[in-house]
């Protein structure tokens, strides 16, 4: 399954409305969105572009054309929770500090396997453009519907999401090496 932006929002509408509605904590809302950009972060996949190269001389074509799925990102929740809060009691209305947040978030995306855990890739993630959430706010302020801010957030996260790169070392069980580079799907 790769990224989906209709979850996403759905999860952040899910998310702010249970605050709303519930009258929650800012800590309540922060931990909501932190797991809305995980549960939608753990969806990412990269596709192997080029055979690995390692044992030389024969390349080893089988892996090309497969997809890996990102595992460990629960690891950065925390991280995300601590800059969103940071974001809330600061009344950051650019929400810059959550932008950055996303951005560290995804360069923690170290570790893509297939179902298998047969051909796994280790490396980085770099977010090319983090999320802008101008129109998010704007909408905010404009009154619009908490669904219609979502959709705004939505947008933003996954524009920047598909807009990352994966960079990092493949390898197979049989005995083969090789990059694995590739956007986000």
């Amino acid at each position: 399954m790769a990224l989906n932006k209709n979850t996403l929002k759905q999860n952040l509408i899910d998310n702010f409305t249970n605050v709303r509605g519930n009258v929650k904590s800012q800590k309540d809302s922060a931990d909501g969105l932190a797991q809305a950009i995980v549960d939608y972060a753990k969806d990412a996949e990269v596709q192997i572009t080029a055979p690995f190269t390692t044992p030389y001389p024969a390349p080893d074509p089988s892996v090309v054309g497969k997809k890996l799925k990102v595992s460990g990102v629960d690891i950065g929740k925390q991280a995300l929770v601590s800059q969103i809060m940071a974001s809330f009691k600061l009344m950051d209305p650019t929400m810059n500090l959550i932008s950055i947040s996303i951005v560290t978030f995804a360069s923690l995306m170290l570790k893509f396997s297939d179902i298998t855990n047969t051909i796994n890739a280790v490396g980085t993630t770099v977010m090319a453009a983090p999320p802008i959430f101008v129109p998010s706010t704007k909408a905010g302020m404009d009154g619009k519907l908490i669904s219609d801010v979502c959709d705004e957030m939505a947008k933003a996260i996954h524009t920047s999401f598909k807009a990352s790169i994966f960079t990092g070392t493949g390898t197979n069980v049989l005995p083969s090496v090789g990059p694995v580079v590739g956007p986000l799907i």
